[in-house]
């Protein structure tokens, strides 16, 4: 390679690398944002919700949650599954997965889950 060829696929590299850039963060500017009012008491209509991949679940609290995944609809429904029970402040982006499904979320913290129906299932897909 010449010196005149090196400094044009250097050039053409630079470019490209902007590109990428550029397009990443479209999609993460693109990305659709659910905001969840995560507390105790939660009513029955508020614990489900379906998003498309690469959204934004904005769990909404200010101290005394937390939000923890649980492997299972038996684990969700029973509120068991977590040793995670550390309270902290809120509020908590969560970056939905791109795999379709449903993830399962509770509020470890004491009872939130089992006696104020603190939990969420998140189907991942198109709504």
């Amino acid at each position: 390679l010449s010196e005149g060829n090196t400094v044009h696929i250097s050039v053409i590299m630079k470019c490209f690398a902007t590109i990428v850039s550029a397009v990443a963060c479209l999609c993460l500017v693109q990305a659709d944002t659910v905001d969840v009012d995560w507390k105790y008491g939660m009513e029955d209509a508020d614990t489900a919700v379906c998003v498309p991949p690469g959204s934004i679940i904005n769990f909404q609290w200010e101290t005394n949650h937390n939000v923890v995944e649980v492997a299972t609809m038996e684990d969700f429904d029973a509120c068991t599954g977590f040793t995670d029970t550390t309270a902290y402040e809120g509020p908590l982006a969560w970056p939905v997965p791109e795999a379709e499904g449903t993830y399962y979320i509770v509020c470890g913290v004491r009872t939130h889950c089992a006696d104020g129906n603190q939990r969420l299932a998140v189907t991942v897909g198109s709504c």
